[in-house]
């Protein structure tokens, strides 16, 4: 899709982070945008902020794991607008980091909803209006580096559900093409961008909240240097819709080499890597705890 001008463009997770920026681009290009986000209080900001900026846009609460609400909003949105030309998965939370067996079922349940059913049923719901519209469109799914990287530390439930959004877009992507369809998808890997994602413990459903989930871990993360801004993120995406690319790597130099370092020693026969500075951390924890 090389032309944006006077298209729609739906996000979720669009009140804030990338998905902010990437309506601020997707107005910036001429397209009506519609933002979908469960934190009402950002989201009329960002509608505001986007009408200052001269976008025609909608802005709808939605919590994505709710199957029913995706599709209610999916029949009204193209009720209003007729179409929607780029579909953007993009809502996504993280918990806090801890051993694998640790985890608690709360953190599952929470993640996998948001980061995997999420996009699922972004797919379920909106796909298929845009396919019997004959139009050209494309989607792109929020994945992470995490959904490529193996051997992080503490991060199961997070990496899990991205890996899970890969495959699930690889997937899309060969169904589309086989179907000889108008539709494109991508998928987005980001590093480290300075976003609120280590925040996200602030719209956690007050039913999966609990002692064990400890959220207030992930809050204390903080971002490298050489961060990106989200607008980096928006910049790349829309780059890879006008080339039909799928993959997009918007990572630092170093999780790229990581990442490859890591299919290299899969095809190799070798057991996945585990940094030596989170190793180092890990005995020091230990040995303070003792």
């Amino acid at each position: 899709m090389q032309d944006f001008k006077g298209r729609v463009a739906f996000i979720t997770g669009g009140a804030s982070g990338i998905g902010y920026a990437l309506a601020e681009r997707a107005a910036d290009e001429g397209m009506t945008v519609v933002i979908a986000d469960v934190e009402q209080g950002a989201l009329d900001q960002a509608a505001a902020s986007l009408r200052e900026r001269g976008a025609a846009v909608a802005a709808h609460v939605l919590d994505v794991r709710d199957e029913h609400a995706v599709e209610d909003l999916a029949g009204k949105v193209f009720e209003e607008h007729g179409a929607v030309h780029l579909l953007c998965n993009n809502a996504g939370v993280i918990n806090s980091e801890r051993p694998t067996w640790e985890q608690p079922i709360a953190d599952w349940k929470w993640v996998l909803d948001v980061n995997l059913w999420g996009v699922i049923h972004g797919i379920r719901s909106f796909v298929p209006r845009m396919l019997a519209t004959g139009e050209e469109g494309h989607v792109v799914n929020t994945a992470s580096m995490a959904g490529l990287v193996t051997g992080r530390m503490g991060a199961a439930v997070y990496d899990a559900s991205k890996h899970a959004v890969v495959s699930l877009s690889e997937s899309l992507y060969r169904d589309l093409a086989i179907h000889t369809t108008r539709v494109g998808a991508s998928v987005l890997c980001p590093g480290a961008v300075t976003t609120r994602i280590f925040q996200a413990a602030r719209n956690r459903p007050p039913e999966l909240r609990g002692a064990e989930s400890n959220d207030d871990d992930a809050g204390e993360t903080a971002f490298p240097g050489d961060a990106f801004p989200p607008s980096e993120m928006a910049r790349q995406v829309f780059d890879a819709v006008r080339e039909n690319r799928f993959y997009i790597l918007a990572a630092q130099t170093e999780m790229l080499e990581w990442t490859k370092m890591g299919q290299d020693r899969m095809w190799e026969g070798r057991n996945p890597a585990v940094p030596r500075r989170l190793m180092a951390s890990s005995a020091g924890a230990d040995s303070s705890s003792n």
